[in-house]
Parts: C-alpha cells; sequence; structure tokens
C-alpha cells in the first residue's frame, strides 16, 4: 500500500494537464474518464446509426462487424470507463473521505492505457479493412482495466477515513467495489483467450468468439455500477435513506458472483451444444434476479419518501422502467438478448449521475430545460429502437437517440460557460446525506489532505 508521502505527491500546482501529467488527482483523471467516454459515445453513436442504415439494406456482412465495432466501442470506452474510472476516481475517494486513488500514479496510467486501446480501435473504423477490432488493443484494454480494479479495491480496502467500517459504506463504493472484484476475475479470463488465439494465429473469428464469451459477464458488469449510482439518486430524491438496504448490498453481492460466471448463455449462435440449454437460465438468473430484489428496494424507497422529479431522478426513473419495459419488448422481437436493454440502462444511470454529480465537479449548475430535453429525447429514441419488427420505428429511434447526444453537447457547453454562478455545498437538499456534500462546489481539488489514522504506520 502506498505510503503517506506518496498519497501527498498528489498535491502540486498548475493547470490540468500539467497536475494530471505530475500528479495524477484522482479528479482530474476521473475528468479525463468523462471526457474519454463522451467522445466513445459519439463515434458508438455514429456507429449505432450507420448500424440501424445498413438493416434496411440486404448487406449482412459488413454490418455484422459494425455491430461489433459499435458495441466495442459503447461498451469498453463509454459505459465501463464513465462508471467505473469517471465516476468511480471522482468519488469514491469523496466518499470514503481519502486523499487520492490508493495508486495515483496507477490510475493515470490506466487511463493512458485505455485512451491508447480506443485509439488503436479508432485507426481501424474507417479503413477498408472490415473494420476489425485489433487483438493488441483489446488486451490493452483488459490489462489497463485490470489495473483499475486493483486500485479500486486497495482505495476502499486501506483508504477509508478513521470510524468509517465496511458496513457503513455508501451503496455507491460498494458497487464499485464488487464491480472491480468482478473485473479481477473476468478480465484476466479474456486476456487469456486473446492471448491463446495471438500464439496461434487465429483469425477475427476467434477473436469475436471471445467477445461473445464476454458479452455475458458484461452484463453484470455494465448493470452493477449503474445500480450504485441509482441508489444515491433514489435516496437523496426521495428525502429518506435506501430502504432494504442490507437486501440491496445482498443483491450486488450475489450480481457480483454470480455475473462472473455467465459464459455460455450468448454462444448459442457458435454452435454450443444444446444440451446444455439449462445453463444458461440459472447463469442469467445469478444477474436477474439481484436486479428484482434492487427494484423492490427502489420501489419502498420511493414509496416511503416524497418524490422529488429533478433531471437526475428522471434519469434514475428511466432506468427502472428500462429494466422493467424493455426485457419485455426484447421478448417480443424473439431474441430475448439482455444487452439490448443493460446497455441503454447503464447509460442512463450514467446521465444520472452526471447530471446529479455535475454540480459537484464543475461548481456550475446544470439547465433543467435542457437536461429535461435530454431525457425525453433519449428515452423516446430507446424505447423505438426496442419496438420489435419495426425497421422504421428503429431508425426514427436512432435519430432520436442522435438528436439527445447533441443536446447532452450542448447542455455540456451551456453548463461550462455558466461562470461564476454561486453553488452551494449541498444544492440538493437534506436528501444528500454523503460525505461529497459537505464540501464545497466545486469540489476542492485537495479534499481531503489527511492520510487515515489506521494507515499511518511503519
Amino acid at each position: 500500500m502506498p505510503t503517506e508521502g506518496q498519497v501527498r505527491m498528489e498535491i502540486g500546482t498548475g493547470g490540468f494537464l500539467a497536475r494530471c501529467v505530475r500528479a495524477s488527482g484522482h479528479k482530474d483523471i476521473g475528468t479525463l474518464y468523462l471526457a474519454l467516454a463522451v467522445l466513445a459515445g459519439l463515434v458508438g453513436g455514429g456507429l449505432a446509426l450507420m448500424l440501424q442504415l445498413g438493416q434496411a439494406r440486404p448487406m449482412s456482412g459488413p454490418w455484422d462487424r459494425v455491430a461489433i465495432d459499435h458495441g466495442a466501442m459503447m461498451v469498453m470506452f463509454c459505459a465501463l470507463p464513465a462508471l467505473v474510472g469517471g465516476f468511480g476516481s471522482w468519488f469514491v475517494p469523496l466518499l470514503l473521505g481519502a486523499p487520492s486513488m490508493a495508486f495515483p500514479r496507477l490510475n493515470l496510467l490506466c487511463w493512458a492505457g485505455v485512451t491508447a486501446s480506443f485509439l488503436m480501435l479508432l485507426s481501424g473504423v474507417p479503413s477498408g479493412a472490415g473494420s476489425s477490432l485489433p487483438q493488441w488493443a483489446t488486451l490493452l484494454w483488459c490489462a489497463a482495466m485490470l489495473g483499475l480494479s486493483i486500485n479500486m479495491v486497495a482505495t476502499v480496502l486501506n483508504m477509508r477515513r478513521a470510524g468509517l467500517s465496511l458496513s457503513g459504506m455508501p451503496l455507491f463504493v460498494w458497487a464499485q467495489a464488487l464491480t472491480a472484484m468482478m473485473m479481477v476475475i473476468v478480465l484476466p479470463v479474456l486476456a487469456a483467450a486473446l492471448t491463446k488465439g495471438l500464439l496461434s494465429g487465429a483469425g477475427l473469428r476467434d477473436v469475436d468468439l471471445a467477445l461473445r464469451a464476454f458479452s455475458g459477464p458484461e452484463v453484470a458488469l455494465l448493470l452493477l455500477p449503474a445500480s450504485g449510482i441509482v441508489c444515491q439518486v433514489i435516496e437523496t430524491f426521495s428525502g429518506v435513506p435506501l430502504r432494504l438496504r442490507w437486501v440491496a448490498l445482498g443483491a450486488m453481492a450475489v450480481m457480483s458472483v454470480g455475473g462472473a460466471t455467465v459464459w455460455t448463455h450468448d454462444m448459442f449462435a457458435a454452435g454450443l451444444a444444446a444440451a446444455a440449454g439449462t445453463r444458461p437460465m440459472v447463469e442469467q438468473a445469478a444477474v436477474m434476479v439481484p436486479m428484482l430484489a434492487l427494484l423492490m428496494a427502489w420501489g419502498s424507497t420511493i414509496a416511503g419518501g416524497r418524490l422529488a422529479l429533478r433531471v437526475p431522478m428522471l434519469w434514475a426513473c428511466a432506468f427502472v422502467g428500462l429494466l422493467v419495459v424493455g426485457p419485455v419488448l426484447s421478448a417480443l422481437s424473439g431474441a430475448a438478448d439482455g444487452h439490448a436493454v443493460a446497455l441503454p440502462a447503464a447509460l442512463f444511470a450514467t446521465f444520472a449521475g452526471f447530471y446529479y454529480w455535475i454540480g459537484k465537479m464543475s461548481g456550475h449548475a446544470c439547465p433543467e430545460a435542457g437536461g429535461r430535453l435530454h431525457i425525453a429525447l433519449a428515452a423516446t429514441g430507446t424505447l423505438l429502437c426496442l419496438v420489435p419488427h419495426q425497421p422504421v420505428f428503429a431508425l426514427l429511434g436512432a435519430a432520436l437517440l442522435g438528436l439527445s447526444m447533441l443536446t447532452f453537447v450542448a447542455v455540456v457547453v451551456v453548463t461550462l460557460r455558466r461562470g461564476t454562478q454561486a453553488l452551494g455545498g449541498n444544492y440538493w437538499g437534506a436528501g444528500a446525506r454523503t460525505l461529497e456534500w459537505s464540501l464545497p462546489s466545486p469540489a476542492p481539488r485537495h479534499s481531503f489532505t489527511d492520510f487515515p489514522a489506521y494507515e499511518v504506520r511503519a
């Protein structure tokens, strides 16, 4: 574990980029992860629009490649980096009362690895070689995200302020820690499959099979950190502590362990024997049953409080609604594909976190009207894309999702250019109870400079 001197190396002077290169401040690196996620989301959104246009034509081969690249962009470089690298790096130390992540420079190195992997993939997207996903890029991504996961677990276990027990941590922190533990189990398996393919000279088909296998644990990897954000938002805007907290925490733990075992349910198209048909149902139940328990905890909290429908809460409600309605629409299409629901649900939770914490990150209030327009376009577009057997609806939905992303970019620009508008430390009121709301807005670059008392040892 780091010494007190290593943690204090983060404290320095200079501009944003200079601070990132010199010291790896957890807020700066979290912001870099979020910026990368926005860029990857725009690229992935463009690929999604191409995919919808391609499905209206009798061309299958090239569009299968576009679908794989779209999934890689949205899952590997948009959703997970935002949920874990962005919000995790930004707010886990704040909620723990820690001065930084456990290994600050590792945090910067992992962001650089994810960014390099993104650039490697991006360089192949416009080429005429079929938009292949390079094996080396995926291996680099695995190594970077594995380092981020180890750093997150070390931070949660060793960097808590004095008096904060594991049981007393906010559920957002628990979700981040459980997601990191799950990635420590899952990512080496994916990396081993890719390494075997490289050594044997396997082609793209074997790489695609490895990624299809990874799409099993991917569902839990997306929903688990997303659920942590939704817990924070629902607790704040219901005005009461989360009901059935231990049920929710147990559900997250089961999802983390069970999600790491879901390796086969997406492999039937690759020739998996039909005799193993009961195993995929058991594996998917390991993810879906915990989600039902979380839905029960969220519903109980909303019912027991006084709901305030601010923009972050609207996104959280959209997340919950999509988890209820999405599987029904997916089943009506005959596919019953959990990924069609998990990815947009994770993005809804990401936007909930953005609107919830943007004032704490920037010190500027977010335009309420812009946020409401954003969620209206995104929710409508997502539902239209899920309507079965309606290509026209899917194309219209993709167009609305594109407009929603442009609206989001406009919201970000307006928010960051609002100047020095005063924003209180706890601008959400009494429902916001976690430690970051005791700090000014924007949060000071060195929010907590005291090293945890029980960590200072020879």
